[in-house]
């Protein structure tokens, strides 16, 4: 690109400006200069015009006055005829002539001449002797041939009342003679005819100076046209002298073709309009020529100080500070000014530059070992933990071994600080961070890898299994619940394991491969380890597929409901459902839930899900309301995720006010697991819930803690027993006596029991035999499509062909 420097694109920029405003100015001032002559030349025209009319009423009155006078000298209003007045006028011609240049007269009577004396045109003077008699009044008129004249008219009455019209000519000299002596222009009569140009139009018939008008009429430009003449007049040069033509009308008829011709001498003026158009000339060159070089003088300065300091700009860059103040410093002017105050700037900001520098120093050390620990719990954070790794693989090459990897991550984190707070999160990470110190050695090193992850690493192994052996220790230290703020939170940890004896091994591939491990223990139930394989890599592909199959099956509506009937053991009556979600893949066809629900809990997906299934669950409960049952019950599973989220019973709340449904109608199922993880928040929520009606039932009960301290504080209302403890209670005695010491045990508390599993006659009335309350199971119901609900109730229940056919009492 070229390169055009600041101060030209200023100096062009402003002189462009000075140029556009001088410009303007100047037209301005001759615009002006040309409307102030334009008005004088239009009053001098219409000063004219006053003048010639003035003259002439003048010479009218002298005559008509006259004629009046004469007439009644003679007592012509006495005398019977009008013989005496006219032989007494005929005696005044010479006076006439001489007095009032009146250049002959006419006595008209009753149609007839009575006196005519000089030259005077008979046609016009009878024309005008009619206007006369017709309208009763003195009549002026000017008509021109070879020259122009001026006719007068006057009405006279004799003692009878008879009328004679006397008619007087005079010339237009000494109106002409008149205008010339009080304007001090030279005037002229013309009259039109045809011609080429605008001279062999006009002719002049008189004229106050025919020399003067004859050399005038060679220097009117022949394109000039006659109205332009006569609207704006015209300016002619001769003889270095300027004259400015007036042409005017006598009569303002359509038609005319007599005009008076004012010529003025505007040599003075036009002299005094070309000096004031020098003088504004002048004085627009030299400011402007003045301007430019001030503002040349002004952005040459600009411009040198601002090369200046960018010459010296790089130094900065090279730390040299000194020597960039002490190139960068301008001569002190007179008057302080923006340059200045941007060169006090740049100066201020080169110290600033320069101590920043030093405390940049200073810090650089502190920094970088900050940036290898982590600020909340103390721990070596990612950057460290790729360090440590890289020096105990290197560590390898010159001793035989294994280097190992712990990586951890706390189960149900995430729902603990989004339930409780940040704050309670923190102090949970602080606290575990001391417990793995606690079982650390000062050779193994503890990072924190992220959120709730931690790595261990271990160098100068003799076996893998001494990795194992830390592993078990660490669980160990979650066995104890962490009391924070007065609240007991309980937490485990998933753990994954990796470990190599290969100097030549990738720190990030050792990574990956525990976190791959760690990811199988969760899957495997969380709250144990799992050591790296394999097969875990396409694992863990098809775990990640299944994720986004589950999120496509979300967004396109895959999923349903299917409905396992509940009957009342006592009345043999159906007592309500149990809605099971259902996964109908477009290609795998019918998913099992095992498969993806656990997918479902990892991903938070559950969450989303579990709304979904909720309010399904309510316009179907709206079917049943449909078909005549209004009593039953639908149970529906919550996870642990969905039931710990701050806004769970407020999103409930608007569902049922949706449908307009009671949560009595419905029964929210909850794990073992759910309710011991996080006993007080889960009470809360519980009592909460029951306020509004819902009732709860503890799902899955002796698989997990099975403790009896925690149920009599929770609000509960049915324990279901586990599907694995009824299927196998005819073959295993441990598990009949499970069966019913927890009947006997959960009845005593005032809870319903749910047996699930009911997959025989003999399952059910073994169950009959010990006063189970609820039963739920293939040999009863499989679960019903949500689609069949409706021919279900009508066919089976409503016609009660179901359950009844299904009991059978046993005999005592």
């Amino acid at each position: 690109m070229r390169y055009l420097s600041l101060s030209w694109k200023m100096l062009i920029l402003l002189l462009s400006i000075l140029l556009v405003l001088i410009t303007w100015f100047t037209s301005l001032s001759l615009l002006h200069m040309n409307q102030q002559f334009n008005r004088q030349q239009a009053q001098r025209k219409a000063q004219g015009q006053q003048y010639f009319q003035l003259y002439n009423q003048s010479v009218d009155q002298q005559l008509l006055s006259w004629m009046q006078s004469f007439a009644d000298l003679q007592n012509l209003h006495e005398a019977a005829h009008f013989g005496d007045f006219s032989h007494a006028l005929a005696l005044q011609a010479d006076s006439l002539q001489m007095n009032y240049a009146v250049q002959g007269f006419s006595l008209f009577y009753d149609g007839q001449v009575q006196l005519r004396q000089g030259d005077i045109a008979q046609d016009d003077a009878h024309a005008l002797v009619q206007q006369t008699l017709l309208e009763q009044r003195p009549i002026s008129n000017i008509h021109c041939d070879k020259h122009c004249t001026k006719s007068l008219s006057l009405p006279l009455l004799n003692s009878h009342g008879d009328v004679a019209i006397l008619v007087l000519e005079t010339t237009l000299t000494d109106v002409l003679f008149s205008l010339h002596r009080t304007l001090s222009t030279e005037v002229a009569i013309l009259k039109r005819r045809p011609g080429d140009t605008l001279a062999q139009q006009f002719a002049v018939l008189q004229a106050s100076d025919h020399e003067q008008m004859r050399r005038i009429a060679q220097y009117v430009p022949d394109d000039m046209s006659v109205d332009t003449i006569l609207r704006d007049g015209v300016i002619i040069f001769f003889d270095n002298s300027s004259y400015f033509l007036h042409l005017i009308p006598l009569n303002q008829q359509a038609e005319e073709t007599h005009f008076l011709l004012m010529v003025e001498d505007v040599t003075q003026g036009m002299q005094d309009k070309q000096r004031y158009e020098q003088q504004i000339f002048t004085v627009a060159g030299s400011c402007f020529i003045a301007v430019l070089l001030l503002i040349l003088y002004i952005t040459r300065r600009i411009s040198r100080r601002i090369l200046k300091l960018a010459a010296a700009l790089p130094l900065l860059a090279q730390r040299r500070y000194a020597e960039f103040r002490q190139q960068s410093l301008g001569k002190p002017g007179m008057f302080q000014d923006e340059l200045n105050t941007f060169n006090d700037s740049v100066l201020r900001l080169s110290h600033e530059l320069e101590h920043l520098d030093l405390q940049l120093a200073d810090n650089t050390a502190s920094l970088e070992r900050m940036a290898m620990f982590d600020t909340l719990t103390g721990l070596a954070n990612r950057n460290m933990l790729q360090y440590q790794i890289q020096q105990a693989l290197a560590s390898l090459a010159q001793r035989t071994g294994y280097v190992g990897l712990l990586f951890l991550d706390l189960d149900k984190f995430k729902t603990v600080n989004n339930s409780r707070s940040h704050a309670i999160g923190d102090q949970l990470l602080i606290e575990t961070s001391q417990r793995l110190r606690a079982v650390t050695s000062a050779a193994e090193v503890v990072c924190r890898f992220g959120g709730d992850e931690f790595v261990i690493v271990l160098s100068h192994l003799d076996s893998p299994s001494q990795i194992e052996e830390l592993a078990v220790s660490v669980m160990a230290q979650f066995t104890t619940p962490f009391t924070l703020e007065h609240v007991a939170v309980t937490l485990s940890a998933s753990i994954g394991i990796s470990y190599t004896n290969n100097p030549q091994y990738g720190g990030d591939e050792l990574i990956r491969q525990a976190d791959l491990a760690m990811y199988q223990a969760k899957n495997n139930g969380r709250n144990c380890y799992v050591v790296f394989n394999e097969k875990m890599s396409s694992d863990l592909a098809a775990r990640l597929q299944l994720e986004v199959e589950l999120r496509q099956a979300i967004s396109q509506q895959q999923f349903s409901l299917s409905l396992q009937p509940q009957v009342d053991l006592r009345s043999g009556r159906l007592f309500g459902f149990e809605a099971l979600l259902r996964w109908q893949h477009p290609t795998r066809g019918l998913v099992p839930p095992d498969e993806f629900i656990s997918v479902l809990e990892q991903t938070q997906l559950i969450v989303d899900v579990g709304y979904w299934v909720f309010e399904r669950s309510c316009q179907r409960y709206l079917d049943l309301m449909g078909l005549g049952l209004h009593d039953v019950i639908i149970a529906v599973n919550v996870a642990a995720d969905q039931f710990l989220q701050p806004d769970f019973a407020l999103r409930l709340a608007d569902i049922l006010q949706k449908y307009q449904l009671s949560a009595s109608h419905f029964e929210l199922e909850l794990t073992e697991s759910t309710l011991v993880s996080h006993v007080s928040q889960t009470l809360d929520a519980m009592h909460q819930l029951k306020l509004m009606g819902f009732r709860f039932a503890i799902d899955d009960f002796g698989t997990g803690y099975s403790s009896l301290n925690y149920i009599k504080q929770m609000p509960a209302d049915t324990i279901k027993i586990d599907k694995s403890f009824v299927m196998a209670m005819l073959e295993s005695s441990s598990d009949y006596q499970i069966i019913v010491s927890t009947i006997a045990m959960v009845q005593k508390l005032g809870l319903q029991v749910v047996a699930e599993g009911v997959e025989s006659l003999a399952h059910l009335q073994l169950l009959q035999q010990y006063h189970c309350d609820l039963a739920q199971g293939y040999y009863l119901s499989r679960p019903i499509p949500e689609t069949q609900l409706a021919d279900f109730v009508r066919e089976q229940v409503l016609q009660q062909n179901w359950p009844a056919a299904l009991l059978r009492r046993p005999e005592h």
